[in-house]
């Protein structure tokens, strides 16, 4: 599974590469335009804010792979592993909750989305809110194969805690206090 995974990972950030390639190149395309011809580029703005929507949510999936959210792990590394692991299990419940509430809404926009399309380019105003419904799949089936592991026994007690820094990780500069 981890091969599988390291694969689309690594399809996701040729994606994200590429989207952020399109969003510098329309935004440049439109500003030189309209700088030196007095007219910009029609489509750019449409395109640019199409690619950063999937620019977003293709790098939430790629963050939460990584473990690479804003977390607070304070409390939970002072517990003992079993205790971790039940927050771990709650903390993944909830989440899981909250991404179906998201894909809820995503599904519904999407389905709203597909009868109009936007100005310029024609593309549907669905494809918008598809990033949001890929983005909370994704991550959904991510937090299940994880939550399970958690429930099996089969996720080791150093990847209980789902930061990937802690405070202590952090260097302290010398003669200076850390900020509380």
């Amino acid at each position: 599974m981890s091969r599988f995974g390291d694969r689309l990972q690594r399809w996701a950030e040729r994606v994200m590469a590429i989207a952020l390639a399109v969003m510098v190149v329309m935004v440049f395309v439109n500003a030189a335009g309209r700088y030196l011809l007095g007219q910009g580029l029609a489509v750019s703005e449409e395109m640019s804010r199409l690619a950063f929507v999937w620019l977003i949510m293709i790098g939430a999936v790629v963050a939460v792979r990584e473990r690479a959210h804003i977390g607070m792990d304070f409390v939970v590394l002072r517990l003992k592993p079993r205790a971790q692991r039940v927050c771990l299990i709650v903390s993944n419940i909830l989440i899981l909750y909250a991404l179906s509430l998201f894909a809820t809404g995503g599904w519904k926009q999407t389905q709203i989305g597909l009868g109009s399309v936007l100005p310029v380019t024609g593309v549907p105003t669905a494809a918008f809110a598809l990033a949001g419904l890929f983005a909370a799949l994704t991550m959904a089936a991510l937090y299940l194969v994880q939550t399970w592991r958690a429930l099996t026994g089969s996720l080791p007690d150093a990847e209980l805690v789902q930061i990937r820094e802690t405070a202590e990780d952090l260097p302290v500069s010398e003669g200076k206090e850390p900020r509380p």
